[in-house]
């Protein structure tokens, strides 16, 4: 870095002849280095701005906490705290998303189910079939039957189900502030189930319980047609605000970036100017430090 600069009055005194030979003395009093200190100010400006410049680029921010500039760090703080929030949201649907569509798909089974079951019950309910072909129809009839509770059983998405009546549905969170929600409701179509008409015991033989058990079916079609109608439009309704959700995220992201995020070619151009400042500040002190010694050799000789 060189040699300090001057900073007080540096006194050179020499001894002088005169033609005749008489001795006389001269002091001269020589101001302290003013341009040294210049350089030095330089020196220490442009290493400031060198590791600015270099917190910058190391960050990859231009406002990195409220010392650089409170206004805009306020505004950044809350643009992470509502991109934080929206964070949750989606995921809150995501989950309530993910809980309804295996609930939508085992029903969908279901009804499948049910619809070949209500084949087997019609043709049970001909008064003309023989007891034998009854039978045989029955043992098809209640092996269909008992998948249903299968069904049910598998549609659990995350420990919830929304089928076999021991939830009270979901309400995944669709704002920042928590306060607004898609309510899914549930249904109990288990075997026997509070939202259905079919029972562990029906049957299609003999031929009174044939009748009795396809009015049961067509029934529970019914109400099943209604539960995958709610089912179908909250995921609509979620899968269209978590869209929003996101895309409003994105935004928010974007406009964070502008408030805050370093441009790292710029930066870089800095730090080169920067860099070469800061050499040019060395130099000049090194020379600025000789020039007292320069005025003390030009006044002693």
């Amino acid at each position: 870095m060189g040699r300090k600069p001057s900073t007080g009055i540096k006194n050179i005194s020499g001894e002088r002849k005169d033609q005749k030979g008489a001795r006389w003395f001269m002091s001269i009093g020589v101001n302290y280095n003013s341009s040294a200190m210049r350089a030095l100010m330089q020196l220490n400006r442009s290493g400031r701005d060198l590791e600015e410049i270099q917190s910058r680029m190391n960050s990859g921010l231009k406002v990195d906490s409220a010392k650089d500039n409170g206004a805009i760090f306020g505004m950044a703080q809350t643009l992470r705290s509502d991109i934080a929030s929206l964070g949750v949201v989606t995921e809150s649907l995501g989950h309530g998303i993910s809980v309804t569509d295996v609930a939508y798909s085992a029903m969908e089974s279901m009804t499948d189910l049910m619809l070949e079951m209500k084949e087997k019950a019609l043709a049970a309910a001909d008064p003309s079939l023989d007891s034998r072909s009854r039978a045989i129809l029955n043992e098809d009839f209640e092996v269909l039957r008992n998948k249903i509770d299968v069904m049910v059983g598998n549609a659990e998405f995350n420990g919830i189900n929304l089928l076999n009546g021991t939830t009270n549905g979901v309400s995944p969170i669709t704002d920042v502030h928590g306060g607004q929600a898609v309510t899914v409701n549930d249904y109990d179509v288990k075997l026997g189930g509070a939202d259905t008409q079919m029972t562990p015991s029906m049957k299609i033989d003999p031929f009174s319980d044939a009748k009795d058990s396809l009015s049961r079916i067509e029934q529970s079609l019914q109400d099943h047609a209604l539960a995958l109608n709610h089912f179908g439009g909250r995921v609509r309704t979620m899968e269209t605000m978590r869209v929003l959700a996101v895309h409003t995220s994105d935004i928010l992201e974007k406009n964070l970036g502008s408030l805050v995020d370093a441009d790292l070619g710029r930066e870089s151009a800095k730090l080169q100017a920067a860099q070469t400042r800061q050499q040019l500040s060395v130099q000049a002190m090194s020379i600025a430090n000789q020039l007292p010694t320069f005025a003390t050799q030009l006044f002693n000789r």
